[in-house]
């Protein structure tokens, strides 16, 4: 499981959940952990004034003094492999983009992001920056009293590679955590088929059974690898809006994983916007499978 574990702070309360869950995970994991924190760059006046050494020194020093005081509650939490580490720059980049690989990280641990424009304008876009930047997987917390492991798994699948790579996480962390796995796919040929003719009744009905049949085969999966009361679901709608805002809902899940968010504009729209969508929409954890994983 994961070995190296970043989380990102910045003084918030999105980033105080953030760091409550990561200092939780890294005792259940026996993971290394670093506490960071990105001095925004842009946050100093453009032109040198008569104050400005004095500002980023005052800058400096309220950051290592959260840095020490987070680092001290991961000490006395119990863990013993815990390291700050303060940068100036875009956190943006900074972050998923450098910290990561630097740092050999194999889960990056964010605060939830904000729920609308003006939400993630100010703090959400970091957020959001790290889950399409970052070349490790993503926990972005959402559980505002996240002191407790996870006990009920959800994981959305399709069929595709990069969704099973998220399937082979879910199992993972259910046989670590203990925890009871559901797996489920939204159909939205259900839908089209109800308003478009020349969907013939077959081709509806073929689609139905290959989506059962992959079902089966992931729960046979998830079984031969010990986990008990695996449950499937199946249904016709919106992945975009079911899986994050109804099915979590609905099966009581304290987190959802989803595959990454494509790289691009076109890779979202076919595979991303569903993971975009989860974290956004998601009332509990969401981890963000990526594609790309660290040595």
């Amino acid at each position: 499981m994961y070995k190296h574990i970043l989380v990102s702070i910045d003084g918030s309360k999105p980033s105080n959940h953030a760091l409550t869950k990561a200092i939780d995970l890294a005792k259940h994991y026996n993971s290394a952990l670093l506490i960071s924190h990105v001095i925004d760059a842009r946050s100093f006046p453009t032109m040198a004034g008569p104050h400005h050494g004095e500002l980023q020194s005052q800058y400096n020093k309220t950051a290592e003094e959260l840095l020490e005081k987070s680092k001290k509650e991961a000490e006395d939490a119990g863990l013993e492999q815990v390291q700050t580490i303060l940068w100036n720059g875009n956190p943006r980049f900074e972050i998923p983009d450098k910290m990561t690989k630097e740092y050999n990280i194999d889960l990056l641990i964010v605060g939830e992001s904000g729920r609308n424009a003006a939400e993630r304008m100010i703090i959400g876009s970091v957020t959001e920056a790290c889950i399409r930047r970052s070349p490790c997987d993503v926990l972005t917390v959402k559980n505002k009293t996240s002191t407790t492991l996870y006990r009920r798994i959800l994981v959305a699948v399709d069929g595709s590679k990069q969704a099973e790579k998220a399937l082979a996480k879910a199992i993972e962390l259910a046989s670590i955590h203990q925890a009871k796995l559901t797996i489920a796919h939204i159909s939205e040929w259900g839908t089209f088929a109800k308003d478009i003719a020349f969907y013939q009744h077959s081709y509806v009905a073929e689609v139905q059974k290959e989506s059962e049949d992959m079902l089966k085969k992931y729960k046979e999966q998830a079984e031969n690898q010990g986990l008990k009361d695996v449950q499937t679901i199946l249904r016709s709608g919106n992945p975009r809006l079911e899986i994050p805002r109804v099915l979590t809902v609905e099966n009581s899940c304290d987190l959802l994983i989803t595959a990454e968010t494509g790289q691009h504009a076109v890779s979202r729209f076919f595979t991303g916007s569903v993971a975009e969508s989860s974290v956004r929409r998601s009332s509990c954890d969401v981890i963000t499978v990526k594609k790309e994983q660290m040595a």
